[in-house]
């Protein structure tokens, strides 16, 4: 039996390396080898870990592409490759997994039009997966074929359709000989793929419209634009196949006519939020171009969408380079000083740690020189610092008072380190309303401090918890009273018609369609986005065994609403009875 052997090219694997190969294996009884290399054996050999596969035949992908250069491959071959991509990724999705590694080096071809799939080595078994918006050296996949969401600053999930722009990628490198961008760092590779629009394929190389306009569907930003299913994607590309070959070209026509998801998929975007986020950007934007410090303050009930909103400043941070650090406070907490803020910065410096050892010592250096004879301050509020600058002499003791404004000038000094005009700091503490007086001092101390610059400081907290005695409030006053830039957005909850627009959305329908649908959600969840969700999508699994029946609100009529799936189409109607 021929059989593929995959190991690890450093001579030293790093631990993450050999998870992956762990990973792969236990998914063995997953991986059926009519469409994937089936893990067979995890051995060790002359010291190295190697991962036995079943060989199913044919060649990598990557090599097929090497060999014709920048040249685009036959348009035949290239749609046969892709519809057994798509098939292949079909299965892997039944199966309850999003591969997530989508690219020609993970692509097995043969001469019958058969592929199978390697390098699920980080594949996922969620439905959704939440990508933190990590360092770009530490994102598991490969950057030139990775989702927007994948790379942690969409403020989406991953999922299933991940995989198809990492498909969308291939298929696109194929058609061409290029891929649909070119960047010279990581984090460059990162802003191509959520800020900027790769030209057509049919602009590059001699693609039918039809078919370029297929790949432009898999590259969609967001994940809602995109084929929602990979057999949906394979009809296509079948009858572009089937009109290539009968009459040498592809005539127009409608795309995703038959992709038809066997599950609700409720958007990720945000509704009925676009002033707000406006808002938020533009605060951000002026703290990039003049360097003054901002304070913004978000403020709304549970669930109401208020860290959804900040998170939106991920994708605004990337073209200037700018760093995110998140604390969130804790109510049982709020007797420890300052332990909200050694949270943020924990996560802010164990992402300076695993980059190279330029980029470390560069750092180190920063902080050295910021906080000078005081180095031991912050590594008592966060260890992780030692691991940076070394172990460190101790700090003289001082009365209280003496060593509070002591603490607040060195962690002004740290902070300045990383808000600087090459890397503004955007710093989001959540929950502000169970902050600790400590914190809150402090923070007032950075917003009216002349010194710090750079700075955006987002807090949010729940409007219902803070009264007008509450510190909070006092604290706000003072610092409008300073002069200091800040700006209060509260969050309201979401009208009908954005409800509507959420329905319809996730139903695939017209908006009158489903406007009965949306007028009840909205009822029952007074426009709160987080409820309305998970209302809908309860709604959705109870009329998976029948009609779903609730009593209108001041009435003694009830509203059934019958679920009925349209074969040819990918959207769920709901009738009023």
């Amino acid at each position: 039996m021929a059989v593929l052997a995959v190991a690890l090219a450093a001579e030293q694997p790093s631990p993450q390396g050999l998870r992956r190969l762990e990973h792969e294996y236990s998914l063995a009884a997953e991986l059926d080898p009519a469409w994937a290399a089936r893990p067979l054996a995890l051995t060790r050999h002359e010291g190295r870990t190697i991962l036995v596969l079943k060989d199913p035949g044919g060649e990598p992908l990557d090599q097929i592409l090497e060999r014709h250069g920048a040249q685009p491959l036959d348009l035949t071959r290239s749609l046969r490759i892709a519809i057994g991509l798509a098939a292949a990724l079909g299965q892997v999705h039944r199966r309850g997994l999003i591969h997530k590694d989508i690219k020609p080096a993970n692509v097995l071809f043969d001469d019958a039009g058969n592929v199978w799939l390697t390098g699920f080595g980080i594949a996922s078994k969620l439905p959704h997966e939440c990508q933190s918006p990590a360092p770009p050296e530490i994102i598991a996949g490969t950057l030139a074929y990775m989702a927007p969401e994948q790379t942690g600053r969409m403020n989406r999930s991953i999922d299933t359709r991940s995989d198809l722009y990492s498909s969308g990628v291939t298929l696109y490198r194929m058609l061409t000989g290029a891929l649909p961008f070119s960047a010279a760092d990581p984090l460059e590779w990162i802003h191509c793929h959520i800020a900027r629009q790769p030209a057509p394929p049919g602009d590059r190389a001699a693609v039918p419209g039809p078919l370029s306009a297929i790949v432009m569907k898999l590259l969609a930003k967001n994940a809602e634009e995109r084929y929602q299913t990979a057999p949906g994607l394979e009809a296509d590309l079948r009858r572009c196949l089937a009109e290539w070959q009968s009459h040498g070209r592809i005539d127009p026509f409608p795309l995703g006519a038959h992709d038809a998801s066997d599950r609700l998929l409720i958007p990720e975007k945000l509704y009925g939020r676009e002033r707000e986020v406006d808002a938020m950007l533009g605060a951000f934007d002026r703290v990039l171009a003049q360097g003054t410090p901002e304070l913004v303050l978000v403020s709304g009930y549970s669930g109401v969408g208020k860290s959804s909103v900040v998170n939106e400043l991920h994708k605004a941070l990337v073209p200037s380079r700018g760093l995110f650090a998140s604390g969130k406070f804790d109510q049982h907490k709020r007797e420890i000083p300052y332990a909200t803020l050694a949270q943020a910065f924990q996560t802010l410096v164990r992402q300076i740690l695993v980059k190279s050892e330029a980029e470390v010592g560069h750092w180190r250096h920063a902080l050295q020189e910021a906080l000078g004879p005081n180095n031991q301050i912050i590594v008592n509020l966060i260890p992780e610092v030692e691991f940076l600058i070394g172990k460190q002499p101790p700090v003289a003791e001082l009365p209280p008072r003496d060593a509070r404004n002591r603490f607040q000038l060195v962690f002004r000094r740290f902070l300045g380190a990383f808000a600087k005009p090459e890397h503004p700091l955007a710093l989001f503490l959540d929950d502000l309303q169970w902050l600790d007086p400590a914190t809150l001092e402090l923070l007032e101390r950075l917003m009216t401090d002349r010194d710090v610059r750079y700075l955006m400081l987002v807090g949010a907290y729940r409007d219902n918890e803070v009264s007008s005695s509450h510190a909070l409030t006092q604290t706000r006053d003072a610092i409008r009273k300073a002069g200091a830039r800040m700006q209060e957005i509260v969050l309201a909850p979401l009208r009908v018609d954005d409800v509507g627009l959420l329905v319809a959305d996730a139903l695939h329908s017209e908006q009158d369609v489903s406007q009965p649908l949306a007028q009840l959600v909205h009822e029952k969840t007074a426009g709160n986005p987080f409820f309305a969700i998970q209302f809908l999508t309860a709604l959705a699994e109870e009329g998976c065994s029948g009609a779903t029946r609730t009593r209108q609100p001041g009435s003694g009529t009830w509203l059934g609403f019958a679920r009925t799936v349209t074969p040819t189409t990918s959207w769920i109607s709901w009738s009023r009875s």
